[in-house]
């Protein structure tokens, strides 16, 4: 199972060649710019908003080092988007905390570049989208293939929105097998996945663990700056439930991120089984869903279109005017199936996991269950320009950039 597989995805929507080419070889070589919605301004309001300029941070860490600075909770600073963490970007953050001084933070790597203060929280997705520079690094000039794949894409309504490789753990895709046995409500498994894969680890201080399951041990083996998975290992050693790792050890938000993976995991199957069935992501069927979308293709919240006999040509011209997508569910308690062959495929493919969608109200961890929601099948990007196998690009939120460049290069290793 090549790396693609592993996390679902699978076929192109373009016919162009491909390349191979490295991303991300440095920081500078991947930028990201969020696009926000903000809320408005207020000189007296609570919170403070700020836009920083970010190097070679993960999100959820660099939060906790905003949260030390500052002298306050983790649980009062929230942000508007998450980003990988090997890149240069720029992204917004809030402080609920009238008083916190922001020339506190100076931290590496780390420029504040202004702020304001508002009556409105500002809340993960108050995005319209961000927009990326990516350089390719290649052994010649592939600009002319580059644009021309980029114009096929663009006749053909978009790429496939595929969740990225950083949903799953770039270095260790395990993140949906770990969101897998939560949902089970298999603890213990899943803190053992986490830990060590045995399909997938080749690291002998993770192998070791599966061997004797000597989680004292495996402490002077595991490398220091392993944090999380060491933490697993100290509440194994100390006699904590497998349960209370995931409710009370983690943050929660990393927690329901393995919920989150694995969800994106059925969506990745799903999707790749739909593009690989041969029926175009722009032409409708009867029993599809769809919804209007936006000029950056985020899915409004407008009511749910159901495709049917009487409206399909209609749902057709939408999709090509680039008003409405279809949409494939996200796999939750409260989720609604598809019609027609879609849903045959939705159907499917829970059977074949072993999954029932009831599964996703974990009543062992009632904090960890989701409802569910849908997620477009196909997006298109705004603002293409390429330059010495430099690509400018602007995307909707929630769309993965690496996405659009497998597509483009066709090359497993950006995955």
């Amino acid at each position: 199972m090549n790396g693609e597989e592993r996390i679902g995805i699978s076929g192109y929507i373009s016919s162009s060649q491909g390349f191979s080419g490295r991303i991300k070889e440095f920081p500078e070589d991947f930028t990201v710019d969020e696009i926000p919605a903000l809320p408005a301004e207020s000189p007296e309001g609570k919170y403070i908003i700020f836009r920083a300029r970010i190097r070679n941070w993960e999100t959820n860490s660099l939060v906790m080092e905003f949260a030390r600075r500052l002298g306050i909770s983790k649980k009062l600073i929230t942000y508007a988007g998450t980003k990988d963490k090997t890149a240069v970007k720029t992204q917004y953050f809030c402080v609920n905390s009238k008083n916190a001084d922001l020339s506190l933070i100076s931290i590496q790597d780390v420029e504040i570049l202004d702020s304001f203060r508002s009556d409105t929280m500002l809340a993960l997705g108050d995005l319209l989208g961000n927009r990326f520079t990516i350089k390719v690094s290649t052994g010649k000039n592939m600009d002319s293939l580059i644009r021309n794949t980029a114009l096929e894409i663009i006749e053909k309504g978009g790429f496939p929105n595929f969740f990225g490789s950083q949903r799953f753990g770039s270095i260790r895709p395990i993140t949906h097998r770990v969101g897998k046995f939560l949902i089970k409500g298999d603890f213990k498994a899943a803190a053992v996945e986490y830990i060590a894969d045995p399909e997938l680890d080749t690291d002998e201080f993770r192998l070791k663990f599966l061997e004797d399951g000597d989680a004292e041990k495996a402490l002077e083996r595991f490398p220091r700056h392993l944090i999380y998975e060491r933490m697993v290992l100290n509440h194994i050693r100390t006699g904590g439930s497998y349960r209370e790792i995931f409710q009370g050890r983690f943050p929660r938000n990393l927690s329901m991120m393995f919920v989150h993976a694995y969800q994106s995991y059925l969506f990745n199957l799903m999707l790749s089984t739909r593009l690989n069935s041969g029926v175009p992501l722009t032409v409708p069927e009867e029993g599809d869903i769809a919804l209007p979308v936006d000029g950056y293709f985020n899915a409004t919240k407008s009511e749910e279109i159901r495709v049917s006999r009487f409206n399909i040509s209609k749902v057709e011209q939408l999709v090509r005017e680039n008003r409405v997508r279809l949409t494939i569910p996200i796999f939750g308690y409260e989720s609604r199936f598809s019609e027609g062959h879609q849903g045959e495929i939705e159907r499917q493919i829970l059977e074949r996991e072993g999954i029932d969608l009831k599964d996703f109200r974990i009543t062992s961890a009632p904090d960890l269950s989701s409802k569910g929601e849908r997620r477009i099948t196909q997006v298109g990007f705004r603002d293409f320009e390429v330059n010495d196998n430099t690509l400018s690009f602007s995307l909707g939120k929630g769309v993965y950039a690496t996405s659009l460049l497998r597509e483009i290069m066709k090359d497993g290793s950006v995955f």
